[in-house]
């Protein structure tokens, strides 16, 4: 008799909430990049740069997790969130001005911060530890599932973005109502129990350092491609929405990310880790070499496939580096990933004004392979 699947309730809410936080609104900005800039008349430059600030209110979201979850639990961190970006969404698609959209994008820009590591939390506290793994690499996989579906949604409504992102809005308040019942509250055993001094060491130990290290590089990487490929891919290719059906193709590849748990068992951390960056930094360097459209969907493949394994490898990697601590140790790995991604489209932005896309990209692959001196210290970590 074949052995039943066992997915936990909060897998299908994480996927969902994950898929309108990063896959409508994270991945969406730089799908809708164009349209944006057409209408609002802003420069690829400026939208780096609120691209840039929507980075800081995530890590200013991870922050809060860091300070109130040990106190509050999990589960207000997770509404929170899903809130934020709900209302972020339905304000950027009805208002005229620019600043009011910027406004709408930053607050929406809590809502990763808020949710990514507080769903670690709540798994590590109400699922069984033998479907942990599998749980995690679930939930990280909605922000792959989100990008097919506004991506879908792109090439059936020609590319209007307030529809789909005031849809995006509404289903995400559908979302929050299904948290709201379901999300579980904080154990009644660690209430009022504080984090001490000494649950803090793991995060200063050199056996940490790795984790920071390939956080901060990721966060570079991956927050510049999403900003600007897609734009990238609409400005080379005469093809009609070009940029969804690029977007379309990473985010179907992107599945891959359910499969990290497993990986992980099969190969062990490292070996993982190491394949999985020499190919998300193919992916990216090799748009430097060639621009033809089958290589380009080719390398979005690539990508989407590599990107959301390694972003699925990061909660489950914290778990084990910080196993006491897990929302505040990914909390922590958060924000350092968003140092990277405040500077990465910012800083190539400005390079944007003074070279062709071709170099970005080349640069990202070498910053990306940099990665390989950042490994999990042990297969147990």
């Amino acid at each position: 008799m074949t052995k039943r699947v066992e997915i936990p309730t909060i897998s299908m809410i994480g996927l969902l909430a994950l898929s309108i936080i990063f896959g409508w609104f994270r991945y969406g900005y730089g799908l809708l990049f164009t349209e944006f800039s057409a209408t609002f008349d802003l420069s690829a430059s400026l939208l780096g740069v609120i691209s840039s600030m929507t980075f800081i209110t995530f890590m200013a979201g991870a922050l809060m997790v860091i300070l109130l979850v040990s106190k509050f639990g999990a589960r207000p961190m997770i509404l929170g969130g899903i809130f934020a970006a709900s209302t972020g969404l339905l304000i950027a698609a009805l208002t005229d001005s620019w600043l009011i959209f910027a406004a709408a994008c930053l607050l929406a820009g809590f809502s990763p911060g808020l949710t990514w590591s507080s769903f670690s939390k709540s798994v590590t506290q109400h699922v069984e530890e033998r479907v942990q793994e599998r749980t995690l690499a679930i939930i990280s996989t909605g922000s792959s599932v989100g990008l097919i579906f506004i991506s879908l949604l792109y090439l059936l409504l020609n590319g209007d973005w307030r529809i789909i992102w005031g849809g995006g809005a509404v289903f995400g308040y559908f979302i929050l109502i299904w948290a709201w019942r379901s999300v579980p509250e904080k154990n009644a055993e660690t209430i009022g129990s504080p984090i001490k001094m000494a649950d803090l060491r793991p995060l200063f130990t050199k056996e940490a350092n790795p984790f920071y290290i390939a956080s901060f590089l990721f966060g570079v990487t991956e927050a510049t491609y999403w900003t600007y490929a897609a734009d990238f891919v609409q400005e080379n290719f005469l093809i009609t929405n070009a940029n969804a059906v690029f977007f379309l193709i990473t985010g179907i590849a992107g599945l891959a990310g359910l499969c990290a748990g497993d990986i992980i068992s099969r190969l062990g951390m490292r070996m993982s880790f190491i394949l999985t960056i020499l190919i998300y930094s193919l992916s990216i360097a090799v748009l430097y070499l060639f621009q033809g459209w089958i290589l380009v969907c080719i390398s979005g493949a690539l990508f989407g496939a590599s990107f959301m394994l390694y972003a699925a490898y990061l909660p489950i990697w914290s778990a084990k580096v910080f196993p006491n601590i897990p929302a505040q140790g990914f909390s922590i790995c958060i924000v350092i990933l968003n140092v990277g991604a405040v500077i990465g489209p910012a800083v190539f932005g400005w390079i944007l004004a003074y070279s062709p896309y071709e170099l970005i990209f080349l640069l990202l692959g070498i910053i990306g392979c940099l990665k390989v001196f950042a490994l999990p210290v042990t297969e147990k970590a």
